[in-house]
Order: C-alpha cells, then structure tokens, then sequence
C-alpha cells in the first residue's frame, strides 16, 4: 500500500518530495545502504566514516546467526537503511549500525566512545537493551528498559528513532520466532512503539508498525480487509484519479495559486479495521478508504485551495479539521475535509505545505534531517522539538516526581508515562492560543496544574469557552480555557479525586505532604481536632439511626487512604479544617450505602400504607394499599419506564418488572400480572441498580476513562466485568451501576458512547422486542 497516481497532470511541474513512504525491506548488502545514503549527503569524508561503523559492526557479528540463519549484521544494515530514507545524520546512521554491538558481543561501550566519539557511544548505550527479555522476568525487565528508553529519549530524541526503526525491522521478520513469542512482541509493538510513533508524529513509521502487528494478533481480520481492499482498488483508483484530474484542471485555472504534488493515498489495515469496529460499520460503508492529498507552496495557498473546493464540491457537515491552526499532536499540520461530487461519491481531502507533509510523516525524524554543514546542538535542537510535540519535559517531570518518592517502584513511571504522554489526548487552547495536550478525560485542575503548579495550587475555576466552570470540568478537544485564580485557595485532599494526570496528583500530594509537616508542631492541638471531629461523626450517626450501615474500622481506613489520606487522624484533622463537611465526610468514607436493610427493617417499611407520604415504597399497586414488592433482577427497572407487576407463587409479594422482560412472557401464566406504576414521592429520592452492556477495542486505560465518565455524571459503580479477546483486541464488558432515573441511565449511555475506542454501550436487557 502507499502512494499511487503519480502521474495525474499537475497544474506546475512537480517538485521532487522528500521520501517518507518507509520501503520496509530487508537489506543485505551495504552497497544498497550506501546508495541511499548518498542521496543527500554527499560529503565524502562522512560516507567514509559511515562505512567505518559497518566494517566494525559486521566483523563484531560475524559469528552471530539471525533466527532463520541469516547472518546478523542483516539486522543493524536493515536499521540504518530505514534511517537513511528518514535522511536521518552520519552519526545518527552510525548509532543505528552500531546498536547491538554493546549488548550481543564482547565490546564495550568504552571502546565505542574511542573509536567513534562519545555522541554516538551515548546513543548506543541509550538504545542498548537492560539484559534479555526472558518469558519469566519480562514484565520486570521491560519496566526498567521502558524506564531507561523514556529518560533517554527525553533527553535526545534520535535514541527512540533508531529503536523505532531496530522494532521495524524485528517486526518485518517477526516469523522467525516463536508463535507464542511473535504474539508478546506484536502486543508490546502495537501498544508501545506504535503509540510512541504515534506521539512524536512518526505516522509512515507508526502506521507500519500498527500493520505488522495487526496481522500477527489477528491474521484472520487482517487477510479479510486486505481483500476487500484489493477486490475495489482497480475502480476506486480510476475514480479518485478522475477526481484529482479534476481538482487539478480546476484549480490551474488559478494563477496564483501554486501547487507542488496532488496524489492519493490508501488506509491502511489497521486504520480500516479500526473505523469498522470503533464506528460499528461494514467496509462498503467507509467512503475514505483513499485521500487525496495537495501539497501546496504556502499556507495561505492551503486555505485558497480549500476554499475553491468547497465552492466545487459539497463539504460533509462536521468532517472538515483545521489541524493548522490548531495542530493535532502539537507537531501534525494540515487541513482535512470530506467532499461529495456530482456523482454522490464521497472523498476525503488532505492540504498542507511540503514542510507539513515531511513533519506529518516523519514527525520528530523530520526535526534531525541530515543537512550539510549543519553544526548541532543536541540541547537546542531538543528543546525546540520539545515545544511542538510537548512530550519531553513531562517525561523528566514524571521522572522527578517518582524519584522523590520513597519505595516507588519501576513500574510506576512506565504506568503513568503510558496514560498521561502515550494514552488517548485532547488538545485545549489557552487564550493566547498556545496549544496544551493532555490525556483523555483531563479536567480544569489538570490543565491548571500543566500550565504551572502554583497556578494549579490557587485554581478555583475556569472559564471554557467563555462559560466559568468549576475545577472538576472535564475538558475536550478544541475549547479555550482561561483559568480563574484565588489567593486564598489552597489545594485539599478532594482534589486528589478531581485530578486525573499524575503531573497534577504529584504536585497536590507534594503539597499535603508538606502542609502536613508544617502541621506537625502543633501536634497535641491535632490530635483534639481529630477526636472533636470523630465524635461529631459517631453523633451525626446515631442521630440519623445509620449505625447498622457503618463501615468496619479497616474498612474506613482503606477508603481514606485510597482518597489519598496517610491515616484515619489526618482524615479527621481535614474534615475538623472544614475541607469535608461532617454530612460529607460520614457520607463518602464511613457509611456502606450498598449493605442490605435485615428483615424485620424491610418488613415495617412494607406493612406501611401506600398513601403514607413518608412510605418508603417507590411502587404503587392499583387497588391495593399493602403489599410487599421488590424489584426483579432479571430486567432491573427504574424510574420512570413502564412497568408491571407478577404475583409470585412462593408469596414472596409482587415482582416489578418492565413491561417487556422477556422472563414475563416466556410463561403462559399472564393472568397473574398486575398493573403498577411508580410512587414518585419516593422513587426521585432513591438510586436503582441496572445492568450495561458494553463493546470496545482495547486500549490503556480504558477502564479509568469509563469510571471516570461515570463518577462525573454521578452514577455509582456496584460492579465491573471485562473480558479481552486476544485475536481482535475487542473488549466485552458489562456494568452495574445505581441511577436515579432513566434519563439519567440515558445521559450516561451517550456519555460512555463518546469515549475514545467504544463501539457501542446499551441497556443489558433481554426483551421481546
């Protein structure tokens, strides 16, 4: 797959692109390395020095077997010629043929730092693996590898493109492994180093990579969309080729507007797999399996294009991006939009400049092109690459932040690094309109806190999209945010609960912790307000006659301290500061709102009459004014949905189901169904259980970004099932929650709906319907 029609006739002669559709083949000799090399870099005396690198990588594996029994040095020439059409530097190229020597022969990295400077030993050494990925340590190992490669990376970039390109070639002969291991390292691929090329705008690269992967873990769905593809490619090439000899004859009519290249490229794969399951449509409903992509002289020339475009043909409400202005990923530019022509065939267009496509392809690689004569400075080149893909900084941040912290463990940063840089992002503007990213299901503190801490320490609120809005707001792609500050406002253990990145959870702990200290000498002072504070909790207790829902001793302390508590007494000393009311504080963390009624409690409330307003009945039954009735759990009905009653057999009163539970129908006896409705005096002060179902392609983080949703919308969570499947990477899952109502049920459907990588989420009902 990759790029075709090349030859349409284009308004101006068209200007030779640099190459950034990846050839992933494997190379065999270094005369095929060279002559890519000498594409652009013609000093001689660098190209000498390249060779140099070779010589010595080829004689130090010249005992080391591939697999299939290829000779080893296979693998670093396959790695640097996929640097060299990355037009990545002589040193760069080095490091690449270089990258194994340390960590598979004798040599050491002394020896690599003496012969060929300590740039390219550094680079080595950063790509060189911790110890051998075995089957029984590999989780352990590859946290202290992923660890070391994330520093490493933060501090120079070229370290993760060597070691994209090393997993390139690993995954173009991933068949000489083990079944069982070729599916460990597709998974790792597909969640680790795709998401990382994905990240730093590697998008050739990523997309190789996503493929490869795809077709280890799913080999079935992979052969399938392949072809599909195949079977309307010879038609759909002969469509867009039309259209684009259209566009082109259109727009030569306009003298001054310069194009460089107008071609069309295919989706791949996985892109494809990915549209059908997380939108839930068949492939002849995709209609932008190709886009059309102009590469336009300037951006004023992109935003021409697009406008005669849309004056030809007609735009698709709602899928036209503007990734210019505000750049997707802080580094990919173009202007998206999907067309329809006369014919009613929809098509996809790409605009953007050449410097755009190169970024848009090559992403960070596109920063550390080879130019001659060019003097870097790593620091500086860094720093520049930082403030577009803002990656960088957060990852020696996080860094930071868990070396401070006592007994952390290795797996910590690679955890928080995977959901806060790598996870599913949004991207939020700030008035000036400097972009910030941040992950899926950020919230006005979390911008706050990204912005500067003691910003994120003083936050009351923020206004979005000129609207105030409180800190617990969760933000979304696209809206401005302004943040409101108070001199007074000081961060509490609740904010623990608002914040979703590490960043921002890090920083209000950090300042607890020293709030905590300073509280500390006045210690006798501490503990009084704690008792005070218990007391005023044991009373409010028994004064609402709730003994029978509190929690046990060891209960209450694992709900505090999963709040973010050290203990029960600084738990106490907040709520007696007032940064929890005693209502609140008996409510959240000592009260078990899930502990069932006994008996004889359930058996006062039901002898009470229906027309008693304090009854605590949500089911009235016509005609009858006293009667036990319970919800049945086959359908679990709530307010206010149709309903009906079944006189059981065992006199175990009526069951209230929805009216159209199948369980009420799959018998004959109908006459035992009575009319019911709900009591609303009573039913809009309760919570109800029910049953979703929901479908999704598995991601990190999933899971967080779902309860999340639902702790936002109020809906408490009783329980959670989820089950992978290994081939697809679908995820089935179910959940029980409480709601008040069913157009609270159906907010949150929507809500769940709208996260990143579900497919689908319904009510778990079996009905005749």
């Amino acid at each position: 797959m990759g790029d075709f029609m090349a030859g349409i006739a284009l308004p101006r002669k068209t200007s030779k692109r640099a190459s950034t559709n990846l050839n992933i083949v494997e190379i065999k000799d270094y005369a095929t390395l060279e002559n890519e090399l000498k594409k652009y870099i013609k000093d001689r005396k660098a190209l000498n020095k390249i060779r140099e690198a070779y010589l010595f990588a080829e004689k130090m594996h010249s005992e080391q077997k591939r697999k299939n029994g290829d000779p080893y040095i296979y693998h670093p020439l396959s790695t640097a010629y996929y640097l060299a059409q990355l037009q990545m530097g002589p040193k760069t190229i080095k490091a690449g043929l270089l990258h194994d020597v340390v960590e598979d022969t004798p040599v050491k990295i002394e020896e690599i730092e003496e012969k060929f400077g300590k740039e390219i030993a550094s680079l080595v050494e950063s790509v060189t693996k911790v110890s051998y990925f075995a089957e029984e340590n590999r989780e352990q190992i590859k946290s202290e590898y992923l660890r070391k490669l994330y520093i490493s990376m933060a501090k120079d970039i070229r370290v993760i493109i060597i070691k994209i390109a090393d997993r390139l070639h690993n995954m173009l002969t991933i068949e000489n492994l083990p079944e069982t291991k070729q599916r460990v390292v597709a998974k790792e691929t597909l969640t680790i180093y795709a998401a990382i090329a994905h990240r730093i705008g590697m998008k050739n690269a990523k997309s190789k990579l996503e493929d490869m992967a795809f077709k280890v873990l799913n080999l079935k769905d992979f052969d399938d969309i392949e072809n599909l593809i195949e079977k309307g490619r010879e038609s759909r090439e002969v469509n867009i080729a039309k259209t684009i000899e259209d566009i082109s004859f259109f727009l030569r009519k306009e003298k001054h507007i310069k194009i460089i290249d107008i071609f069309g490229r295919e989706k791949t794969i996985y892109s494809i797999y990915r549209k059908m399951n997380v939108n839930g449509k068949q492939f002849e409903e995709l209609h932008d399996l190709v886009a059309i992509r102009i590469i336009a002289k300037s951006t004023d020339d992109c935003y021409k294009i697009l406008g005669y475009l849309h004056q030809k043909y007609l735009p698709l409400s709602g899928r036209f991006k503007d990734y210019i202005a505000t750049p997707k990923n802080n580094v990919y530019q173009s202007l998206h939009t999907t067309l329809s022509n006369s014919k009613g065939m929809f098509f996809e267009v790409q605009i953007r400049t050449q410097q755009m496509d190169d970024v848009a392809e090559a992403g960070a690689a596109a920063h550390w092109r080879y130019k001659e004569g060019e003097v870097v400075d790593i620091a500086k080149r860094q720093k520049q690459i930082d403030e577009q893909i803002d990656i960088f900084s957060r990852i020696l941040d996080l860094t930071d932040q868990i070396n401070e912290e006592e007994n952390s463990k290795e797996r910590e940063l690679e955890n928080q690094l995977q959901k806060d840089v790598f996870g599913s992002m949004i991207y939020v503007l700030t008035p000036s309109q400097n972009v910030i990213t941040l992950p899926y299901g950020a919230t006005v503190l979390d911008f706050a806190y990204r912005i500067h801490t003691e910003i994120g320490e003083k936050t009351t609120g923020a206004k979005i999209d000129g609207i105030f809005s409180p800190i617990n707001t969760v933000l979304e792609s696209g809206q401005v945010v302004e943040i409101k500050t108070s001199s007074k406002q000081q961060p509490t253990h609740e904010w623990l609960k608002i914040a979703t990145t590490s960043n921002a959870k890090n920083r209000i702990r950090k300042y607890l912790g020293n709030k905590l200290k300073e509280d500390n000498s006045f210690d006798e002072d501490r503990k009084e307000l704690a008792r005070k504070t218990e007391n005023l909790i044991n009373s409010y207790i028994n004064q609402k006659e709730i003994k029978w829902k509190r929690k046990s001793s060891s209960e209450i302390l694992e709900a505090v301290k999963k709040a973010g508590y050290t203990n029960l007494e600084e738990f106490l000393i907040s709520v007696g500061k007032g940064e929890l009311s005693i209502v609140e504080a008996t409510d959240k963390f000592f009260i078990n709102h899930n502990f069932s009624k006994d008996e004889e409690a359930l058996r006062s409330i039901q002898s009470k009459t229906i027309n008693d307003r304090s009854l605590k009945n949500d089911i009235v039954i016509d005609g009858i004014t006293n009667i036990k009735t319970s919800i049945a759990s086959c359908c679990l009905p709530i307010p206010y949905e149709d309903v009906i009653g079944y006189v059981t057999k065992s006199g175990n009163g009526i069951k209230v189901h929805l009216k159209e539970c199948y369980n009420l129908y799959a018998s004959e006896e109908t006459k035992r169904l009575v009319q019911v409705q709900w009591n609303s005096a009573v039913a809009e002060n309760s919570l109800y259980t029910t049953k979703l179902k929901y479908f999704a392609t598995d991601r990190p983080n999933l899971l967080y970004d779902i309860s999340r949703a639902l702790s936002n919308l109020k809906a408490t969570t009783i329980n959670v099932k989820l089950g992978v499947d290994d081939k697809s990477l679908l995820v089935n899952g179910e959940l029980t929650i409480k709601v008040k109502s069913s157009a609270q049920l159906n907010q949150i459907i929507l809500t769940i709906k709208s996260i990143a990588n579900i497919i689908d989420c319904e009510r778990s009902v079996k009905s005749i319907k």
